[in-house]
């Protein structure tokens, strides 16, 4: 009966790391064309690659291209739970683990598509079509929280 419910559970296991492993499904996962953003007060841009079906390469980076964070990130469902702005909902999430400043961190980011007639505008009041959050350490108690927009390039 040990032998028994020991290889059950090394099944349930393996089943369990498969799954992990498995691609995002289609509704989650990044779309294969760039996502540039950022904002200007304070000064930070953030670009998002699809690598592969649910991998999503992150690059943050201060003014005159200084990175401030990097790391790769898989595809979650599309939403953050901040306590400053509440539940937030979008069109894509990411999350995983970020270098920032030589520290691997937790990080989240959601890019979600303007409301209709209200597009999102960057502190200079430059429109785009998309908006994004950054979220650098635990979604309940973030070190850094970054807003910004963003487009995703031209094919």
């Amino acid at each position: 009966m040990r032998i028994a419910t020991f290889c059950l559970a090394a099944l349930l296991a393996l089943a369990g790391a498969v799954h992990a492993a498995a691609p995002a499904p289609a509704g989650l996962d990044f779309p294969k064309t760039p996502f540039k953003g950022g904002n200007v007060n304070p000064v930070w841009r953030i670009e998002l690659k699809r690598v592969e079906a649910g991998v999503v390469e992150l690059r943050l980076s201060s003014p005159r291209g200084v990175p401030i964070a990097a790391g790769t990130l898989t595809s979650v469902e599309p939403v953050l739970k901040l306590p400053v702005f509440g539940e937030l909902k979008g069109q894509y999430g990411v999350a995983g683990q970020v270098v920032i400043r030589q520290r691997t961190r937790p990080a989240q980011v959601l890019v979600a598509p303007s409301k209709a007639g209200a597009p999102c505008q960057d502190a200079r009041g430059e429109k785009y079509a998309q908006a994004v959050f950054v979220v650098i350490g635990a979604a309940s108690d973030p070190d850094q929280l970054y807003y910004g927009c963003g487009e995703y390039a031209k094919p």
